[in-house]
């Protein structure tokens, strides 16, 4: 496949806009991001911190496992503290504050 200089320089542009675009991803989440829970900010219940990483898990259940169906389980959001690794549970949804 040949491409012409035009065509080159778009791709190399293209390229570029995306790693920036994930560097600026990569430096807030080592920051991590404010939340809110039920419309209230959350902070950290071990250190009083308020910035978080945002994750989803798994709630297994001894049926599903043993029928081998571990993906019909529910899931749960967890919010990691940046400051001192605890984790908090949430059932229902949690959302990001933008600052």
């Amino acid at each position: 496949m040949y491409y012409n200089k035009k065509r080159l320089e778009e791709l190399r542009k293209e390229g570029e806009e995306k790693f920036e675009e994930m560097e600026r991803e990569r430096k807030r989440r080592a920051i991590g991001q404010k939340y809110k829970a039920n419309e209230i900010e959350i902070r950290c219940v071990h250190c009083k911190h308020d910035k978080f990483e945002l994750d989803e898990t798994l709630l297994n259940t001894r049926a599903m496992t043993f029928f081998d169906v571990e993906w019909l389980n529910d899931t749960a959001k967890t919010l990691i503290c940046k400051e001192c690794g605890y984790i908090h549970w949430f059932a229902k949804e949690v959302v990001e504050v933008n600052e």
